[in-house]
């Protein structure tokens, strides 16, 4: 059996503020393999984004392991875990992290100028991916003249224009109207039929029920996973029964 291209053992995340202690995970254990999606659900306070950041190597845990494509993330220094991110992941962050004095086209062509693609056709995949996301015709603009639904599609743009191994989104639909929101899924489902693995951090059971997977978190732990894959062919309302069920 092939190990999973994403794993965790044990996590155990604390957060210390004066004389208090936040738990923010408690022995938490993940697997993602290759071509999975993971939807990640749960009150807010729940420990959702904390594991993403630890999955993708920009924070440590106190205790527990992190695996990605067969490396051990949590005992490297930032410098290669910087390296195995660039190489393996893309992020879509919940405050999005736009840099403001560059074009839009500049933010969601930066992974490709980091692994040295080549100018025409970075620009040739910028724009395709903004095309599919239906905000091409803002490329050239700054990330402050965009609303907050096209910098949301700009970030997800940026995430995924390197075809990363796995794909970490928190809350890539928040700040979205519905039919924005489903843009945003037709293109994960793509980039899922495609093999792209994801783990995907939503409030919103709609969106959850397009995953594989999805875990549930409730005080820092994984209080249910249910895998709905064995509803293949039903609509995504018949997924979303199943999750409120």
């Amino acid at each position: 059996m092939s190990e999973p291209l994403l794993h965790a053992r044990g996590l155990v995340r604390t957060y210390h503020g004066g004389v208090r202690e936040l738990a923010a995970l408690r022995d938490v254990s993940i697997e993602v393999a290759t071509g999975d999606w993971v939807a990640v659900t749960g009150p807010s306070g729940c420990g959702k984004s904390t594991l993403l950041h630890l999955l993708g190597g920009l924070d440590r845990p106190d205790r527990g392991e992190v695996w990605l494509a067969g490396h051990r993330m949590d005992t490297r220094p930032e410098s290669e875990r910087a390296m195995l991110r660039r190489r393996h992941v893309g992020f879509v962050f919940q405050f999005l992290n736009l840099v403001p004095t560059m074009t839009v086209a500049g933010n969601v062509e930066l992974p490709l100028v980091l692994q040295g693609v080549g100018r025409r056709d970075a620009r040739r995949r910028v724009l395709e991916v903004l095309d599919e996301l239906g905000v091409a015709e803002v490329a050239d603009a700054a990330p402050a003249e965009l609303s907050g639904g096209q910098q949301q599609r700009v970030a997800l743009a940026r995430a995924v224009v390197h075809r990363p191994d796995v794909l970490l989104a928190d809350e890539p639909t928040g700040a979205l109207d519905s039919a924005a929101a489903e843009t945003v899924l037709d293109l994960l489902r793509r980039r899922h039929q495609e093999g792209q693995s994801i783990v995907l951090v939503t409030h919103d059971h709609r969106v959850a029920a397009a995953a594989d997977r999805v875990v549930t978190m409730l005080d820092g732990q994984i209080a249910d996973e249910r895998d709905l894959t064995g509803s293949a062919g039903r609509p995504a309302f018949g997924n979303l029964i199943d999750l409120e069920g």
